[in-house]
């Protein structure tokens, strides 16, 4: 039994999606909205102690943090394998998992809360944004979110994210164009998984201008989408937070899976 918690729109959630459609496994959807601090409740932090997104319970037994969930479920269920056989090969697909939770979530994150979820939590009451101040296991991540919420968009902040992405995506490129075709060489592997929501998510921030003189890894982003599980992964035009991207475009996966257990 697979009990998967998380949201819809959660770059880390979708990480985890994307990995267990890859390995074709049934799973049942656990929908936490962070918007409404649903992952503050004591419920859920017995769960998670981070108080985060996702949140795998196999069996009864839950495992956090989204780079290790997809590790425990390649090394739980084994076929496909979502690791390089070559050890050289692993090393290199396990640098760019930790670039992507050290350098490119990181990067976009300050962008995220200023154009996607400051305009949602900012219409709670203002008791219920208190409480989810006084819950939050980290302290650093919940005075952000209230600084987010109280203060203007710092325009500089959105300058800032795109210019760290744009050096991110320098090194994607360099990679992929010298050792390719996938980050971690011949193999898919976990390396993609990981960076494959980052994308997404630059995307829906108006930032795919960022790769358009980049060949290698525009050639990547269109062979990432053509995987079935990468469609299936994503959230629906329905599931999305709102973006700088105009939601009257439609969705942007027509063709993605029924969302699992019908959340909303």
């Amino acid at each position: 039994m697979l009990e998967l918690y998380h949201d819809w729109d959660s770059v880390c959630a979708t990480k985890v999606r994307f990995c267990l459609y890859e390995k074709g496994l049934e799973w049942a959807s656990r929908r936490v909205d962070l918007c409404a601090y649903e992952h503050m409740t004591p419920e859920y932090l017995a769960l998670n102690p981070n108080g985060v997104v996702p949140t795998l319970v196999h069996d009864g037994n839950p495992v956090i943090e989204s780079t290790i969930i997809n590790e425990y479920i390649d090394d739980t269920f084994p076929d496909p394998p979502l690791k390089p056989r070559d050890a050289l090969a692993r090393a290199r697909m396990r640098v760019w998992v930790k670039y992507e939770d050290d350098v490119l979530h990181p990067a976009i994150r300050p962008a995220s809360y200023a154009l996607m979820i400051k305009p949602v939590v900012a219409s709670l009451p203002a008791e219920t944004i208190e409480q989810m101040v006084r819950m939050h296991p980290n302290r650093d991540r919940a005075a952000n979110w209230l600084k987010t919420i109280n203060e203007p968009v710092d325009e500089a902040t959105i300058v800032n994210a795109r210019n760290k992405a744009d050096t991110a995506l320098d090194r994607m490129e360099r990679e992929l164009a010298s050792n390719g075709p996938w980050l971690a060489g011949e193999t898919f592997s976990l390396a993609d998984i990981a960076c494959a929501p980052m994308i997404d998510r630059m995307e829906w921030l108006m930032m795919a201008g960022l790769w358009s003189e980049r060949p290698a890894l525009t050639d990547w982003i269109a062979r990432i989408k053509e995987r079935a599980a990468y469609r299936k992964a994503f959230p629906d035009q329905a599931h999305r937070l709102p973006g700088p991207r105009n939601p009257t475009e439609g969705s942007l996966y027509p063709n993605a899976a029924p969302v699992p257990g019908g959340a909303a």
